[in-house]
């Protein structure tokens, strides 16, 4: 889906975004990428461990090879020889490869060699599916607008509205419906749980649900009407186009004013955090500017 051909091969920005990528994943990132000869580095970057018996920080060293260009995958002969010598000379005690292909199987069975016989600690690969995961499903989108901004127009992928991504996960089986979503865009549903008042002939929605199509939606649907409940759904395929999204909100809201919907606290408070999950979807990421501003109107008296 995203294109890593539009980060130029002859050019420092793979390991720029490597970096950018690796410190919002959360690493310390020791020594930036830079120019000249580095024996083999390009980052090196350090993780905090927090066990039991040990606290301290794990040290990373970094490989950064872009060969989207060409398909070629990154092998043990040409790319990422003296493995071990590099680690040990800049005191890194893992190694972690960062692609816009594939390893080989000749260097993954290089690593793991390594790693068995007791020469390395640790190792990982962040391959382009890995990456590419990341910056689709959870929510790396200024990243992405940032480097792959053809990619990005054309994907929309998931925003962090708050803080941190809020998955919106089948009621029944427990899958992340918006990163399913990717691969099968119409395979869920949101539902409301209805009860008729039968003097008013007005709805009370008693509960609100996501879940797979198929057998976990048929579970529920057929929970609800033997307890005398109907239930009323939406494909969340259709909730995330934009102009549906803002047509459905505001639906929504002349119902409950006109007295035609009333809910639960429980339905209430669920429909809420499925439309907050949506809206990762829906809309575009928040700038840092935006996010002071907002803190800024937080604090303000309505």
């Amino acid at each position: 889906m995203i294109n890593f051909k539009e980060i130029p091969h002859d050019s420092d920005l793979w390991e720029l975004f490597a970096r950018d990528f690796l410190q919002e994943v959360g690493f310390h990132i020791e020594t930036p990428p830079d120019r000249g000869a580095d024996g083999g580095k390009d980052i090196l970057v350090t993780e905090d461990i927090g066990g039991i018996l040990f606290k301290g920080r794990f040290k990373w060293l970094v490989s950064c090879k872009h060969y989207a260009t060409t398909g070629k995958s990154v092998n043990e002969t040409d790319d990422e020889r003296n493995i071990r010598e590099r680690m040990e000379s800049f005191g890194a005690t893992g190694f972690l490869g960062f692609y816009s292909t594939l390893a080989s199987s000749g260097l993954n069975n290089r690593l793991r060699q390594l790693h068995d016989e007791g020469k390395i600690t640790d190792y990982r690969i962040y391959d382009h599916k890995l990456i590419e995961n990341h910056l689709i499903t959870v929510g790396f989108s200024k990243l992405m607008f940032r480097y792959f901004p053809e990619s990005y127009r054309n994907i929309k992928p998931l925003h962090r509205i708050t803080d941190q991504y809020e998955p919106l996960t089948c009621d029944k089986c427990g899958k992340d419906l918006l990163e399913e979503m990717f691969k099968k865009p119409y395979s869920a549903n949101m539902v409301q749980v209805c009860r008729t008042d039968p003097e008013t002939g007005r709805d009370a929605i008693e509960d609100v649900y996501v879940a797979c199509k198929g057998e976990c939606d048929k579970s529920f649907d057929s929970l609800a009407f033997s307890q005398g409940l109907r239930t009323e759904w939406k494909d969340l395929g259709d909730m995330v186009i934009p102009i549906e999204f803002l047509r459905w909100m505001l639906a929504t809201m002349n119902r409950i004013r006109d007295g035609e919907d009333r809910y639960t606290d429980r339905a209430y408070k669920k429909e809420k955090h499925i439309l907050i999950a949506i809206a990762q979807r829906v809309m575009r990421f928040t700038t840092e500017r935006e996010r002071e501003r907002f803190k800024q109107l937080m604090s303000l008296p309505f």
